[in-house]
């Protein structure tokens, strides 16, 4: 079992230098068996010379499959190290950014002493509580990589490793589909490893997975996401009816509007629970079709997630503005309570295209090197004003939707980095984004997330900005004084601090005074400025201070 002394070496640079090498070495090993392959298949020749030749061609060949299978498992098994250390190092450096928020030193055995509860003269008590998770957590992902990836490496040390993907498998001495245990990190490893037909056979087959696989890069993600929610393509690349998921939800709602059309003729009573389906298919085929129409009315845009989850849900998807791949900045809008793509998906690929506007209009940045995301990959809370229930008073959506958007951004992050790309990532969450987006930022891996904005937020996730994996320097936060009522309402004790009052962060402008539809005096609804940080300025003379610093944070070019 590791321990916090153990794992205060822990560095994740000297992994990445050895993935590099690893890797070098399975793309020579393939192409190697690749030329051999090419050359057995030459020998035409019939007689005793040539099968020796023939024999000793299988041989090497079969030597190089057991060579390039261990080469392959070790370049995997590091790969997830690399995941593991990383979120240790996170952890380790928020252990001590709170520890000297609170002014505690932490002794070399981690424990928090007991009489440390006595001495707590801060104003925030759960500090403490997070200074010690921080440090748990720390020492238990540590031993979760001890545990997982040492049996990998002991296995190849004693010879026990065997691999059934030969080299004359779909894709030689890789595995030839993506696991689901993989992390973002083993995923590009895997699929950097890949030839280009190799990834293009893995997206026709099976687009569905691939469009919503973290680690693999954007551009291919969004190729399978366009087959799966228009139609897979046959040999001749023509639309293959019945396989997109908008033909399918359409029909499957036409069959279903027959049903109970024939019942109602028949005089028979329709049941509830044919209702409640023909609803949730309209549901699901209006997000599909506005999805659809937001791809087509931006150009340029892509789509990086789409996961129609069980009926009943809303469709969750991902539209990128700009080329996440290669852009040097990348910023994902979170929004909150109420958003699916039906309702207001419209209005979030408008906010990510104006946090896009801000960052080169205000942040200096270059046309073409700002993306942005309006990331709508988890399930939203309903709109309490309009639905009347009560789930936006729990964190159950924001804790599940926080792993996601974890795993999408290190998914980001991990394939910039597999191909040698710094990019400078920012999280703008909105609302009850916002608490989502925390809780993900406090198991993110060390240098995933490099800006984190709250927005019109009810809780920050966490009581100490220490406890976020995000350079404390570049943590901030906007409010509103005018019509926001969100601002801190949630719970401390569930949805964490109002990030106003987090000790250290940065406070960005909340003027949005100038922006397109802000609500002047109290003749409106409470909450009529809640979303008024995303709006250009309604004339040319006009300002949203609050977008134009946030477009800076996007280039990391605001000063504190």
């Amino acid at each position: 079992m590791a321990t916090w002394a153990d794992i205060q070496s822990w560095d994740h640079n000297a992994i990445i230098e050895a993935e590099d090498l690893i890797e070098a070495e399975v793309r020579e090993a393939r192409e190697i068996i690749a030329d051999l392959e090419h050359a057995a298949n030459d020998i035409r020749s019939q007689g005793e010379g040539p099968d020796r030749m023939r024999q000793r061609l299988t041989e090497i060949q079969d030597k190089l499959d057991s060579r390039l299978n261990e080469l392959t498992e070790y370049a995997l098994a590091t790969a997830e190290l690399h995941g593991y250390v990383s979120r240790v190092v996170a952890k380790r450096k928020s252990a001590w950014e709170v520890a000297a928020e609170v002014g505690y030193d932490i002794p070399e055995s981690g424990l928090i002493e007991p009489d440390a509860l006595d001495k707590r003269f801060e104003p925030v008590p759960r500090k403490f509580d997070e200074l010690r998770d921080c440090i748990d957590d720390a020492v238990r992902i540590a031993t979760e990589a001890e545990e997982t990836v040492g049996p990998r490496y002991q296995a190849l040390a004693d010879g026990r490793y065997v691999l059934a993907e030969g080299r004359h498998s779909a894709s030689a001495g890789l595995a030839d589909d993506a696991d689901p245990a993989w992390s973002p990190e083993e995923v590009s490893v895997w699929w950097a490893l890949l030839s280009e037909s190799e990834r293009e056979a893995l997206i026709n087959k099976d687009p569905e997975k691939y469009g919503n696989l973290n680690g693999i890069d954007m551009a291919s993600r969004a190729r399978a996401n366009e087959l799966a929610l228009n139609g897979h393509l046959d040999a001749a690349g023509n639309r293959i009816p019945g396989t997109g998921l908008i033909e399918k939800t359409q029909n499957e709602l036409d069959e279903l509007n027959q049903e109970i059309e024939r019942l109602r003729e028949n005089g028979q009573e329709v049941s509830s629970y044919l209702l409640g389906k023909q609803e949730k298919l309209q549901n699901r085929l209006a997000d599909l079709n506005a999805i659809s129409e937001q791809l087509g009315s931006n150009a340029g845009a892509t789509l990086l997630v789409l996961e129609p989850g069980r009926l009943g849900e809303n469709v969750r998807a991902a539209i990128a503005i700009g080329d996440v791949d290669n852009a040097q900045h990348v910023a994902t809008f979170v929004p909150g309570m109420g958003s699916n793509f039906r309702d207001n998906g419209r209005l979030n690929v408008e906010f990510a295209k104006n946090l896009q506007w801000a960052a080169e209009n205000f942040g200096g940045a270059e046309a073409g090197s700002v993306a942005t995301i309006a990331w709508i990959g988890y399930e939203a809370p309903p709109d309490i004003v309009k639905t009347w229930d009560p789930t936006v008073m729990l964190i159950d959506n924001a804790e599940a939707g926080a792993e996601k958007l974890n795993g999408f951004v290190t998914g980001i992050h991990s394939w910039r980095s597999e191909r040698g790309l710094d990019v400078h990532q920012s999280i703008i969450p909105h609302s009850y984004g916002s608490t989502t987006a925390g809780i993900a930022m406090r198991d993110i891996g060390e240098g995933v997330v490099d800006e984190l904005v709250y927005t019109g937020s009810p809780g920050a996730g966490v009581s100490s900005v220490g406890t976020l994996g995000v350079d404390p320097d570049h943590t901030w936060v906007s409010a509103t004084p005018h019509l926001d009522p969100v601002r801190g309402i949630g719970p401390d004790s569930t949805f964490g601090r109002n990030p106003e009052h987090l000790e250290g962060i940065g406070h960005l402008s909340g003027d949005t005074s100038g922006g397109e539809g802000y609500k002047h005096g109290i003749w409106h609804r409470p909450d009529g400025n809640h979303s008024s940080y995303f709006h250009k300025p309604e004339t040319a003379d006009k300002h949203n201070y609050a977008l134009e610093d946030i477009g800076k944070v996007i280039t990391g070019t605001k000063e504190r």
